[in-house]
């Protein structure tokens, strides 16, 4: 998404993303994060009804845009909109984003923050949905439940998506 750029700049591109989708996360949907001591985890999801996230404010737009450059905003939009095809329509809470640290990676932080919101997704006896474009992710979430729904090229990657259904009543 991000071009040939090197690893300041794609971390500083990165974060600028992080901070546009938290900042609609936020006021729009639901914020978790995970603390050791600082925030090491966020995990940001979408009640149901509520996706997509409106679009930050035009200053933090702008912002981002520049940060990350015109080209990779584009690319960013072009993802979205071959994502939002394979949405489904039914009401469902949407996962996001869920990241650690990666020197904090290994420890079960990921799994406090799904459990921890899967919890709410239960409570609403609603499904949930979520992309990855990681293979090392498909399992993870298998075993909180969630099934492959599809795989989708976006940028000739595959991005998975997957779906878990609500429980029963």
């Amino acid at each position: 998404m991000l071009g040939k750029r090197g690893p300041r700049a794609r971390v500083r591109a990165n974060r600028a993303a992080v901070r546009t989708t938290l900042a609609a996360g936020a006021s729009h949907g639901l914020v978790l994060g995970v603390r050791d001591p600082g925030l090491v985890g966020a995990l940001v999801s979408v009640p149901p009804g509520a996706w997509p996230l409106p679009p930050p404010g035009l200053a933090l737009r702008l912002w981002a845009i520049a940060v990350q450059r015109p080209q990779a905003a584009r690319r960013w939009a072009e993802a979205f909109d071959t994502l939002a095809a394979h949405h489904p329509i039914l009401p469902h809470w949407y996962l996001g984003t869920l990241g650690v640290d990666p020197d904090c990676q290994r420890r079960g932080l990921g799994r406090v923050l799904l459990e921890g919101w899967l919890q709410r997704v239960d409570a609403d006896r609603r499904g949930a949905w979520l992309e990855t474009d990681r293979p090392e992710n498909i399992a993870f979430y298998e075993r909180a439940g969630f099934e492959l729904a599809d795989e989708v090229p976006v940028f000739d990657v595959p991005v998975w998506l997957m779906s878990r259904p609500p429980l029963p009543a």
